[in-house]
């Protein structure tokens, strides 16, 4: 089930694990995203009903401040959306900062965590490439 609720949640720490990827399509960047704990610490493994946060950097390379919309979607082994969520904000030029999803696996299985940003949900304009990052949930 796809939901559009927009939830304003920050995560300041940047620790975690995953792919050293960056996506970027035109003046936002976003890096592959990391599984972290509530706390914001580097989890090696995932376990079904543990809050997972889905944290990614984003940086604003434009000389103007820009609005956007980071999303998660989770996929299941089956390609099925189990998860998604995203938080709105504004972002100042040539800022970075770090950005935050909240996920509770249901399953054990593998997943596949896809972050991306859009310029706004009602109007949903890609403003990066997605990234998709694999998990196994115990």
């Amino acid at each position: 089930m796809i939901r559009a609720v927009l939830v304003f949640s920050f995560i300041l720490a940047a620790v975690g694990f995953g792919v050293n990827a960056h996506a970027t399509f035109g003046d936002i960047s976003l890096t592959s995203p990391k599984m972290v704990s509530l706390t914001g610490q580097e989890l090696t493994s995932i376990h079904v009903g543990q809050q997972i946060g889905v944290q990614s950097v984003i940086t604003n390379h434009a000389a103007s401040e820009k609005r956007f919309t980071y999303l998660v979607q989770v996929l299941n082994n089956k390609g099925q959306t189990e998860y998604f969520e995203g938080l709105s904000a504004s972002i100042l030029p040539n800022q970075s900062f770090t950005v935050s999803q909240l996920w509770i696996p249901k399953e054990s299985g593998p997943y596949t965590v896809q972050t991306f940003v859009w310029d706004s949900l009602l109007l949903p304009t890609p403003v990066t490439n997605v990234i998709q990052t694999q998990v196994m949930v115990e």
